[in-house]
C-alpha cells in the first residue's frame, strides 16, 4: 500500500506570508497504520476526509506552507515538505476550530483533540515520505519531531 498526492500545488502568493490554493490538493493515506477509525476521528473533528483515506484541501484555502522561522530555511526549506505541510495545515486548522469550540467542556473532548493531533502529525510524516522528489530522512524526521514537540500551540490557538 502506498500514500500519494493528487498532483502538485497550484497556489498564488498572498502577502505578507501566505499562499492561496488555486485548485484543491489531496493526499490519500493507504495503510501505514491509519485505520478507518482514525479516518472517522479526523472527520469528527472537522477534517475534509473521505473514508477512502483521501484528505482534501479545497481551492481557496490559505497556507503558510511549513510554519518555520526563516533562519531554519537553510536547513529545511518550506518547499522541501510543501505538499505535506499544506495537508497538515488543513488538519491543524480544523483542530484549532475543534479546540476553540470545545475547550472547557471536560476531559473527553481533549483526548479526542490530542489523538487527532497525533494522527495529523502522522499524516504529515507519511506525506513527507511520499514526496517526489524524495526528501532526506533527516529532514523528514526533523520536521516531524518539531510538530510533535511544538505543534500543540498552533493546533489550539485562536485565529487572529
Amino acid at each position: 500500500m502506498s500514500c500519494k498526492f493528487n498532483g502538485k500545488i497550484s497556489a498564488e502568493f498572498t502577502p505578507p506570508k501566505t499562499w492561496k490554493l488555486e485548485k484543491s490538493l489531496s493526499f490519500t493515506v493507504e495503510g501505514h497504520g491509519v485505520t478507518k477509525q482514525d479516518l472517522e476521528l479526523l472527520k469528527e473533528v472537522g477534517a475534509n476526509v473521505a473514508m477512502s483515506g483521501r484528505i482534501t484541501c479545497k481551492s481557496g484555502m490559505k497556507t503558510d506552507l511549513a510554519s518555520e522561522p526563516r533562519i531554519v530555511w537553510n536547513v529545511i526549506a518550506p518547499w522541501d515538505v510543501a505538499r505535506a505541510a499544506v495537508i497538515h495545515d488543513h488538519l491543524y486548522a480544523v483542530l484549532r476550530n475543534y479546540y476553540n469550540k470545545n475547550h472547557g467542556l471536560g476531559i473527553k473532548w481533549h483526548k479526542k483533540w490530542s489523538d487527532a493531533r497525533a494522527l495529523s502529525d502522522k499524516v504529515f510524516l507519511l506525506g513527507m515520505k511520499a514526496a517526489e522528489p524524495s526528501v532526506p530522512k533527516w529532514k523528514i524526521y526533523s520536521a516531524y519531531w518539531s510538530v510533535r514537540l511544538f505543534g500543540w500551540g498552533p493546533a489550539s490557538k485562536e485565529e487572529k
